[in-house]
């Protein structure tokens, strides 16, 4: 049983705004921080320099004020738990972050800040918010998910549709969500229009995106998310899409899906026997056989299934006359295996079995490992030489058996 005093915590983010959500123990279900009488999420404006430290590729790492990008952040985040947790309670929480997408760096930057607070890095996770929608709808009654799962966004300047779909055929099911239509939403097209025929310009581009979303698939639930859809304008598209079909609006989906997250990782919740195939998702298994205790056997290093910024291995190992390194891979929906072998040029010479080497695997994408080895010596007998070796494993190349360094 999880400990009485955690709590699960989702922050979602965006260039603009923030949503908390939060989990403990005697609660119901994740409740969010809301605003006013009729209890609307609260947002939570990002600061310019936090907004360009996640959401840019390049952010100057000091502003004016000499206050870097990290400090910044680290201040918000603050800002953000103190609402659900007394100040100084942070080593309680479980913290998943999620953000529209997930650039490279983003998995070093956030879990910095958050350490920072006094989070343990293990209790600290990162997802996309398609990630989340997944979480979300998957910890709603079973009636809403019986079929395919709609979620309409506004990102301008489009309208966009996906769906969520579950493959039951497979043992554990296997769950998708892919983008199936957009519509663009241009300022030319509501030139010189009244209000009312702005407001019937976007309920047929709404409309167009609806029957391509649903066309030939049995989509039971659809949720809009964001202001954008607005009821008052959005009539005939509305009566199509709650035609025998259920649907939400709201702005809380990815914040309470991101609350799910983490209340799965800590065991709060019981999720159904799925495995879900993000983009950010390693489909790949690398192992390597060893010797292990005087006996031959497999040694898994990286399984399929895990977020690409979560997986990070670090074994060392004793060479028997070997100058090379073997992994193994195979996809995690079955294959062929494939031999990656890392070269240890100008391997030192020394007596057989008297070099530690420090194997180092993680992924700087779903698709890239990167394999890194270092000479370590062995104890008092050879000092360790500054001897590095590495090479890099695309995926996307798997049916070729890629030998050597790159």
């Amino acid at each position: 049983m999880p400990d009485q005093k955690e709590k699960a915590v989702g922050l979602a983010l965006s260039r603009a705004f923030a949503l908390v959500s939060w989990y403990a123990p005697e609660q119901k279900e994740p409740l969010t921080c809301s605003q006013g009488e009729e209890e609307e999420p609260e947002l939570f404006p990002v600061p310019g320099q936090v907004g360009a430290l996640l959401f840019e590729e390049e952010e100057e790492s000091v502003s004016p004020d000499g206050h870097s990008g990290l400090k910044a952040l680290t201040d918000f985040l603050e800002q953000l738990l103190s609402k659900v947790t007394p100040e100084g309670a942070f080593s309680t929480l479980r913290v998943m972050v999620t953000l529209p997408t997930l650039r490279r760096g983003i998995e070093n930057i956030l879990p910095e800040a958050l350490m920072t607070l006094g989070i343990e890095r293990k209790n600290i996770y990162l997802q996309d918010y398609l990630s989340s929608f997944y979480y979300y709808t998957v910890n709603q009654k079973k009636e809403l998910w019986n079929g395919d799962v709609a979620l309409l966004e506004y990102e301008a300047p489009e309208m966009i549709g996906y769906v969520l779909h579950i493959d039951h055929s497979k043992t554990p099911a296997l769950v998708t969500v892919e983008k199936a239509a957009s519509v663009a939403v241009r300022e030319e097209l509501f030139a010189d229009r009244s209000s009312e025929g702005k407001n019937k310009e976007k309920d047929r581009l709404l409309f167009e995106l609806l029957k391509k979303v649903f066309e030939r698939r049995n989509v039971v639930t659809s949720y809009l998310v964001g202001e954008y859809y607005d009821g008052s304008w959005a009539v005939r598209s509305f009566q199509y899409l709650c035609q025998h079909r259920h649907a939400f609006r709201g702005g809380n989906l990815y914040t309470k899906g991101a609350c799910y997250a983490a209340m799965a990782r800590a065991g709060m919740v019981r999720m159904p026997e799925m495995l879900f195939l993000g983009s950010h998702m390693i489909r790949e298994n690398v192992g390597m056989n060893m010797r292990i205790n005087g006996k031959e056997a497999y040694y898994p290093i990286v399984s399929a299934g895990v977020n690409w910024y979560e997986a990070h291995h670090e074994c060392e190992m004793i060479p028997d006359s070997e100058t090379s390194i073997t992994l193994l891979t195979r996809p995690m929906t079955g294959g062929k295996e494939v031999q990656r072998v890392l070269r240890l040029t100008g391997f030192p010479e020394r007596k057989n079995r008297a070099t530690r080497i420090r194997l180092t695997v993680y992924f700087t994408s779903a698709n890239c490992a990167v394999v890194e080895a270092e000479d370590m010596g062995f104890g008092g007998f050879y000092a360790p030489e500054d001897l590095h070796w590495r090479r890099e494993i695309r995926f996307e190349d798997a049916e070729m058996e890629a030998e050597g360094e790159l």
